[in-house]
């Protein structure tokens, strides 16, 4: 069974393909559960040579015997479980929410038990963590819910069985790929700028701004070693002003009609990273103006070879 190699499961999402990305740059071997039979994320950021090494797997993980199979016939020493619907998504059809969220969770840490896999990770959320409103203990989403009762899960399965875990929690992730989700919007507000188009990012305030590139290097960090435990941590990245972001927009598209409107977002944007990085040690860290101005530097790449589904600016 080769040292460096992962499962991730979700790997057509966003930080999924990220993942994927730095998994292949550090010459990890790859394993994919995915509904999609096609990688249609990844694409955007790896080569067609890149994309023929990985073992793409197309599954549902609310499906039992196909999570198990996936993990125990794959024969990898690590696990990044990242398969989930986003919020709207969890809105929309609460029962498949669900049966995604939280019986797909419970599959994948069923196989990891089952396989003895001692390097596993996990995505929650920001959302997690509920309202920002000091005293509202109010989860804000049925998706945060859904993540909340995920972490749960991890501290039992440490406690009754020794399954270790690495939870992590990212804020608002942006970059090339990101186009679901309830706080997809800065990214698409820099696609959107990158194309000539008009786009106003629907909530204002503060946030908590986390690169892409930057998560994914937290979950393979978090795998790169055996664990014993259930730890759960928040991935915060900065915290900035929206129209903060979209200044940024602007200064790396001169002209762009980007802007910002509405209510800030139900999660506390400034929670610290300090506890990660004490326990995971070094892993990046963009800054937020490098980080809009590679996405934007990313997009233009895109758009010029034509690859781009501009659809999604209006999900």
């Amino acid at each position: 069974m080769p040292e460096s190699s992962v499962l991730v499961t979700g790997a057509n999402g966003c930080i999924g393909s990220w993942v994927l990305k730095h998994a292949l740059d550090r010459g990890w071997r790859a394993v994919v559960l995915d509904l999609a039979d096609a990688p249609t994320r990844p694409r955007l950021l790896l080569d067609d040579d890149a994309l023929a090494t990985i073992d793409w797997r197309q599954g549902d993980v609310a499906d039992t015997e196909t999570v198990r199979h996936a993990v125990i016939d794959a024969g990898v020493e690590a696990v990044v479980h990242l398969g989930a619907l986003q919020v709207p998504f969890c809105k929309a059809d609460p029962v498949a929410g669900a049966r995604v969220n939280v019986v797909g969770t419970a599959n994948v840490m069923e196989a990891v038990r089952e396989a003895g896999v001692k390097r596993f990770a996990l995505a929650s959320s920001i959302a997690a963590l509920g309202s920002a409103a000091p005293g509202n203990p109010y989860l804000g989403t049925l998706y945060g819910a859904y993540k909340a009762a995920n972490e749960e899960m991890a501290r039992v399965y440490w406690q009754d069985w020794e399954v270790p875990s690495v939870v992590i929690r990212p804020g608002v992730v942006y970059g090339v790929g990101r186009d679901q989700g309830m706080t997809s919007a800065p990214t698409k507000a820099m696609l959107a700028a990158t194309a000539g188009r008009a786009y106003t990012i629907p909530f204002g305030g503060r946030a908590a701004f986390l690169y892409a590139g930057d998560v994914a290097d937290a979950f393979l960090t978090a795998v790169s070693q055996d664990r014993e435990g259930a730890h759960i941590f928040d991935l915060n990245g900065d915290d900035h002003a929206v129209d903060e972001v979209v200044n940024l927009v602007r200064a790396a598209v001169p002209g762009a009609e980007v802007s910002s409107e509405g209510a800030e977002l139900p999660f506390p944007p400034d929670v610290s990273d300090t506890p990660i990085r004490d326990f995971l040690g070094d892993f990046d860290h963009t800054p937020i103006a490098d980080g809009v101005s590679e996405t934007v530097d990313r997009f233009r790449t895109l758009l010029e070879r034509g690859i781009l589904d501009m659809t999604q600016l209006e999900r």
